[in-house]
């Protein structure tokens, strides 16, 4: 979807009262300590419990839910886990899969998904992450179509839970397992396809930053931005290399997003860290006065 394309749509209607001001309303200065989720994949090897637990006492405001870890327990124990903690939801990940992939069905990834969307709705998520899946033999053709076919279907699930499909565009190598969708513009597109309030985009700060173009395009796709993540696969050991972004993340803020930033760190050397520690000097960080520190 082009620049021309999303100015011309009737954005508000996917605009809701969680995600974008209302236009009259002034864009509240960005306060990262208030809008930073730690995405449990970050939390490795935690426990969905020792997760929820080391952010409460880290003074974390939100968290972003791996099924892997809902799955552990019960999802009725998970969720009630979730909701005692008090944490906020930013999003729960992760549905999809439409493509057949690896001989996964797709009325299974339907069942699934659905299953994913109502945990999300228990638990008061933002949005529920999706990856349609990748090609896997279709042509890029078919692999939209089944896409969108699975989009619609879960949309008025997710609309009837009170939340948002947040659509994944990951960048290749990485995307060869997960998606197809390769480009924030490719993305766009096939929700602009889906024509549902409830579907909406997941953004990462990385592509922003390699691709001038999305930037271009973040005030014009701001009510269809369901998520935020800071995406970091080979990560240092120093704490500004986890949000090496912040200009990024100021400029959707600015162009109205209200959500939560997901902290979604996939590394070995990370995951064999002190997470209490971590988190303790990433809540100092975030504090600091001079945000800027992270560009």
């Amino acid at each position: 979807m082009t620049k021309e394309l999303l100015s011309q749509r009737k954005v508000n209607s996917f605009s809701t009262s969680s995600s974008t001001p209302e236009p009259d309303q002034p864009t509240p200065a960005l306060s990262l300590m208030d809008r930073i989720s730690i995405h449990q994949i970050t939390t490795y090897h935690w426990t969905l419990e020792e997760s929820l637990r080391g952010l409460v006492s880290s003074g974390i405001p939100a968290v972003g839910l791996w099924n892997r870890k809902i799955l552990d327990l019960e999802p009725t124990q998970s969720a009630e886990l979730v909701i005692d903690s008090g944490l906020k939801v930013s999003s729960v990940s992760l549905a999809g899969g439409f493509t057949g992939y690896n001989d996964y069905p797709f009325d299974e990834a339907i069942t699934d998904a659905i299953q994913l969307i109502e945990f999300g709705g228990q638990v008061n998520a933002a949005a529920i992450q999706v990856a349609s899946g990748p090609r896997a033999g279709h042509t890029v053709n078919h692999a939209r179509e089944l896409t969108i076919d699975a989009l619609k279907r879960l949309a008025d699930v997710a609309a009837a839970n009170g939340t948002r499909l947040a659509l994944k565009t990951m960048h290749n190598p990485l995307a060869r397992n997960w998606t197809f969708l390769n480009t924030i513009e490719s993305t766009l597109k096939l929700i602009d396809d889906c024509q549902h309030s409830a579907v909406g985009i997941a953004i990462d700060t990385s592509h922003i930053c390699l691709d001038q173009s999305a930037r271009n395009l973040i005030a014009d796709m701001i009510s269809l931005i369901a998520s935020v993540q800071i995406s970091e696969i080979d990560s240092g050991d120093s704490l500004p290399e986890l949000l090496p972004n912040f200009d990024v993340i100021e400029a959707i803020n600015e162009a109205g997003y209200q959500g939560f930033y997901d902290l979604e760190v996939w590394c070995e050397q990370f995951w064999q860290t002190d997470y209490s520690e971590m988190l303790t000097s990433l809540r100092l960080a975030c504090q600091s006065e001079s945000p800027s520190q992270f560009s």
